[in-house]
Formats: structure tokens, C-alpha cells, sequence
């Protein structure tokens, strides 16, 4: 068992880190502070509390990574829930089953996403929630969600009346040995299989990733791995957030224009990626420099060639 409690990290963390950048849409420029995170979260829980969402209720997430994918993500968790990650290129078919499967009460979707789903598939949610701007998209027959959401902004002044500060972050005592995450496979063979994922997996992650010393607070990172899956999850958002660091989410696909110049543009300390973007980046940005008759000429000059391959690395 890991010594350090999962969701105990983050609340120390958001404490910590209070007045820091946490997450950035890098598309549209929108950036939330630690304490943004927490005030987000800490309405969220109000919206599970008055829906008497309780511990081990399934909250299925889905869209393109952003910043409210984050903070649900954080919520579900830190509250006693169970956060589902969907990933976004799941047909609406395996989205409807994955739903259903893992009896999600609440589901927050992109809006386009949104737009490819039937209601009738999913009759057991009891909300859907947009995650543009939280919105409530669809309410089961007999809620009250959306009555709830306009009044929110009295619930908080009501239950944190000088103001939400860093003193009133007080999350979920939940020992590590508890499911908190239901991660679904691609699978190769009829729908995809969930995986159970305790806090003590994932704590593991979080202290290894800790332990590497390969990003400290104040840092940069660019996320542009999908967070629905495990391993960008891991590195690319829980482990930054630990620590203090800045994520910047790229929100778009990763071509290798788009990264060079979100490359650029951060500056980030830490990049997690897969080899196949990095074959594309070479084939399409590097190989054609690379080729022609000049270059490969001054390849040839010793000294020369060591300087040009500095500056590729560079």
C-alpha cells in the first residue's frame, strides 16, 4: 500500500499551490489558477451533495481534453465517486454501452459528442452536464438539476459565507484501497472492458512520477495525449497537479505544425508523447530539410554536420 493518501495529495496540493496556474486551454487562451480549480470543485460538490450523489456513484466524463474535463476528473474523485473516462472516439454505440455498463448517474460530455447520443440509451443517468460551461444538457424525468444550477451561485455564498479561500479545501476520507477510477479498454472483441483502479494505483503513479524529479512546481508541460487514457492521465495531468506545475492543454489535434508552435509558444519543461508522433514530426518538418542537396552536403563537413544536428535538437 502507498504511504501517501490519493486524494489527500490533491488537497494538499491545491492549498499549496493556491495562487498558481494549474490549467490552460492553449486553444482558446483560458487559464484557471490551483484556487480556480478548487472553487470549480467545491460547486460541483455542492451539485453532488443536493442530488445526494453518494460514495462509489459512477460520473462518466467524455470530449477532447480541456480544462472543466480536468476539474470534473478532480471532483468525482476528491468527492468519493467514481470518475469514468470515455475516450472521445468511441462510437456512440460503445459510448451508450460503457454508460450503461458501469451505471453511471451523471455524464459530462462535450456538446458535440452530446449531439451524437439518444437519450433513450442512456434512460439511467439522472444528468447530463455540458463541459463548455457546466450546463445542465438533459435531466431525467423528476430532477431538478437544472432549478438547482441557476440557484448555485446562493448555495455557495450560503455554505461558504466569507467566501471560498484555501482553508475550506476539505476532501473525501477515502482509503486507498477503494475504486475511484473505472477505466474502459479499446478492446479487441465485442465492447470494451472496464478496468477497476484503485486510489492506490493510482497514487503509485503519482509518487513514481514524483520520484523521476522530472517536473517541479512552477513548470510547464503540454498535454496533447488523450486524458482518457491511462498513461497520459497519469503523467500529463494527475502528476502535474501534484506538484504544483502548469498544464497546458493543446485542444487540438497534434499535427506537427500545430506542436512545433505550441512548442514554441510554452516552452514546456516536460513532453510526454508516443512514437509515432515523433516519427511524423520527423517525416514531415525534418526529413525534407534534411534532404535536399545542400544540407546534405554540409551533413558531410565534420564540425558542421554536429552544429546543424544541435540545432534540429534544438
Amino acid at each position: 500500500m502507498i504511504q501517501e493518501n490519493f486524494i489527500k495529495i490533491y488537497e494538499e496540493s491545491f492549498k499549496k499551490n493556491w495562487e498558481l496556474p494549474a490549467l490552460t486551454d492553449y486553444s482558446k487562451g483560458t487559464t484557471f489558477s490551483f484556487a480556480d480549480v478548487a472553487k470549480e470543485i467545491a460547486r460541483i460538490h455542492i451539485l453532488f451533495e443536493e442530488c445526494q450523489i453518494r460514495r462509489g456513484d459512477k460520473i462518466a466524463l467524455i470530449g477532447k481534453d480541456s480544462a472543466r474535463w480536468c476539474i470534473v476528473y478532480m471532483a468525482a474523485v476528491t468527492y468519493g465517486a467514481i470518475i469514468v473516462p470515455i475516450l472521445q472516439d468511441f462510437s456512440p454505440n460503445d459510448v451508450h454501452h460503457i454508460i450503461n455498463h458501469s451505471e453511471s448517474v451523471f455524464l459530462f460530455v462535450s456538446d458535440r459528442i452530446w449531439d451524437t447520443l439518444e437519450e433513450e440509451m442512456i434512460e439511467d443517468v439522472r444528468g447530463v452536464f455540458s463541459l463548455s460551461d457546466f450546463r445542465c444538457l438533459h435531466q431525467r424525468d423528476g430532477e431538478s438539476i437544472q432549478k438547482l444550477l441557476k440557484g448555485m451561485d446562493e448555495k455557495m455564498a450560503e455554505k461558504y459565507p466569507d467566501g471560498f479561500g484555501k482553508d475550506d479545501i476539505k476532501y473525501a476520507e477515502l482509503d486507498n484501497d477503494k475504486v475511484v477510477l473505472l477505466n474502459y479498454t479499446s478492446g479487441t472483441t465485442g465492447f470494451s472492458k472496464g478496468v477497476m483502479l484503485t486510489g492506490n494505483n493510482l497514487a503509485g503513479n503519482v509518487m513514481y512520477g514524483i520520484g523521476l524529479g522530472v517536473l517541479y512546481r512552477g513548470e510547464r508541460e503540454l498535454c496533447f495525449l488523450p486524458l482518457a487514457h491511462a498513461y497520459s492521465c497519469a503523467f500529463n495531468f494527475l502528476v502535474p497537479m501534484a506538484v504544483g506545475a502548469h498544464v497546458y492543454l493543446l485542444g487540438k489535434v497534434p499535427s506537427p505544425k500545430i506542436l512545433l508552435k505550441a512548442f514554441e509558444e510554452v516552452k514546456p519543461n516536460l513532453i510526454l508523447t508516443v512514437p509515432l508522433i515523433l516519427e511524423k514530426i520527423y517525416k514531415k518538418m525534418i526529413l525534407p530539410q534534411l534532404s535536399k542537396t545542400t544540407m546534405k552536403v554540409a551533413l558531410n563537413i565534420p564540425l558542421l554536420d554536429s552544429r546543424i544536428y544541435a540545432q534540429i535538437r534544438k
